[in-house]
């Protein structure tokens, strides 16, 4: 990663430009006019900065006027949608490589993002082995600037019954996230929705029942079950697990990535592996686990993130 310096006045407005092309690209407005504030929100930047930014992009050829609004030109739909490549790629890497928290990911690409040339953004796909998604659940375009056809619908317009799996979960604003992170809420985690009153979507998710407003359901968006698939009923938490009690591990939730994972990943906590539990501490933290023939310690947070089943 490049070192934190001072940015001059000539990078924070490039910098502001390709924020303005990113934004774009993630509102899939790239064939559609936009108006400036709504992709780059005025107390992001002041006035003046916001003018110039728009000065830039249009002096490049990348932008033109369009009946009071704003168009990107060809040019301005290749860089756009370069740079979101650029900035979920960068976002996967800093999960998987640096372990960086999910929360924190779209703050830190956003800086590293503008210093990648067209040649390090492929460069970067292949050394991730060119992931599809991002850790947030969204399609990173292919070299060719293709985006991947992404069947899902947002949780608030499912219909109750219905079973599914989480495919995206939106990053802003983070206050909201960080909350759905806390509720256990994580990418291909499997839920059924209980009901939708209008003011909040009560879902089923591991063993749990939770109750989500309107505004922290609509960052979620999920994909049906098929056919042959079915709802996991005995799914559940390793912290559900009572002491004496066994489990199978099943899976380490996605919201667990980098050295975190493949610590859990260490000490057996792969699927199929049997797992119990022998006690917690007074406070509920750490929980002691016996797993192929050891004994692990594990915080309450980590334990969370292990889906097992009950072992017959």
């Amino acid at each position: 990663m490049l070192k934190k310096r001072k940015q001059s006045d000539e990078e924070r407005i490039r910098d502001l430009a390709e924020d303005l092309l990113k934004g774009v690209a993630h509102r899939y407005w790239l064939n559609e006019p936009w108006k400036a504030e709504e992709v780059l929100p005025r107390d992001k930047c002041t006035p003046v900065e916001h003018a110039l930014a728009l000065e830039l992009l249009e002096r490049l050829g990348q932008v033109e006027r369009s009946k009071g609004r704003w168009r990107l030109t060809e040019p301005g739909r290749i860089r756009a949608v370069e740079l979101l490549r650029a900035h979920r790629l960068m976002e996967t890497y800093l999960a998987r490589k640096e372990g960086l928290p999910a929360s924190e990911l779209h703050a830190k690409a956003d800086l590293e993002e503008h210093n990648l040339t067209h040649q390090r953004i492929n460069e970067l796909a292949d050394t991730l082995n060119r992931p599809r998604f991002d850790p947030h659940g969204d399609p990173i375009p292919e070299r060719d600037k293709s985006f991947h056809d992404v069947s899902q619908i947002p949780l608030i317009q499912a219909e109750a019954g219905m079973s599914a799996r989480i495919v995206h979960i939106e990053d802003e604003p983070t206050e909201d996230f960080e909350t759905l992170n806390r509720l256990g809420i994580a990418l291909e985690l499997p839920l059924k929705i209980l009901e939708q009153t209008g003011k909040e979507t009560r879902i089923e998710l591991a063993g749990e029942k939770l109750g989500l407003s309107t505004a922290l359901a609509s960052h979620i968006e999920i994909v049906p079950l098929g056919k042959k698939e079915s709802y996991p009923d005995d799914l559940r938490r390793l912290t559900n697990l009572k002491s004496g009690e066994e489990g199978i591990v099943e899976f380490i939730s996605a919201a667990c990535m980098g050295p975190e994972r493949r610590r859990l990943q260490d000490f057996g906590l792969v699927p199929g592996s049997r797992i119990s539990c022998d006690f917690a501490s007074p406070f509920g933290s750490p929980i002691a686990y016996s797993i192929r023939g050891s004994t692990i310690g594990l915080r309450r947070q980590q334990a969370r993130n292990v889906l097992i089943r009950r072992a017959e």
